[in-house]
């Protein structure tokens, strides 16, 4: 009897002990916030930050610097996390780009949820047109869903999920999701992009990051 109490004994510890190690294992995922923004998104912890000072070099002046009330970030699944995944021809792993941007009094009435839908990248019918007519080095359209956002309470926003060859390259997946704040005065954004491949073989990986992201009124 004492053999087989002892032995029960032994399942339990060994069980208990390995549920503390899974409980003490590594974090599955990045927490990326900002909190003057309250805006926040998780990333697998696999996905490395891409370098700051690339990723405002590649953005040039548009994005608004955080001195002048921006913020931008970005995450890249690849071994060589880089800013140049955002726009190659090719990107073969997913990469997610945030952004949160002040609107200028003069430009809030402006706003709307097309100019949302076209915020990074001309996806509406007009906007594609005057892309087009300018010179562009996206091709091959192709709108996949398009959901119009209500929360949180008081913001609007949209998600977009598109397809584009980019240079001639093959095609490409973008899912884009933009809010703007109550008075219009700022706008947050987050685009995922891969190829299409990696997009269908990562896609629950994707939606996770999608999903995660979230802003809140200051």
């Amino acid at each position: 009897m004492a053999q087989v109490v002892t032995a029960r004994l032994f399942v339990i510890l060994v069980t208990l002990g390995l549920g503390a190690a899974a409980g003490c294992g590594a974090p599955q995922y990045t927490y990326v916030k900002n909190t003057t923004h309250r805006t926040y998104f998780k990333v697998p912890a696999s996905w490395r930050v891409v370098d700051e000072k690339a990723l405002k070099q590649m953005s040039g002046s548009t994005p608004a610097p955080e001195s002048e009330g921006g913020w931008t970030v970005a995450y890249d699944a690849a071994q060589d996390p880089s800013p140049a995944h955002l726009v190659g021809s090719n990107t073969a792993e997913p990469i997610v780009y945030a952004s949160v941007q002040p609107v200028p009094k003069e430009a809030r009435e402006q706003i709307s949820l097309d100019s949302l839908r076209d915020l990074l990248l001309p996806v509406t019918p007009a906007a594609r047109a005057t892309s087009s007519a300018s010179g562009t080095s996206f091709s091959g359209f192709s709108l996949v869903s398009d959901t119009e956002l209500t929360a949180p309470p008081g913001f609007r926003g949209v998600h977009e999920v598109f397809q584009y060859r980019v240079q001639g390259g093959p095609p490409q997946t973008f899912d884009q999701t933009v809010y703007v704040n109550k008075d219009a005065s700022k706008v947050y954004a987050l685009l995922l992009r891969c190829s299409n491949e990696c997009y269908r073989e990562r896609r629950a990986e994707i939606e996770t990051v999608t999903a995660s992201f979230t802003v809140k009124e200051g």
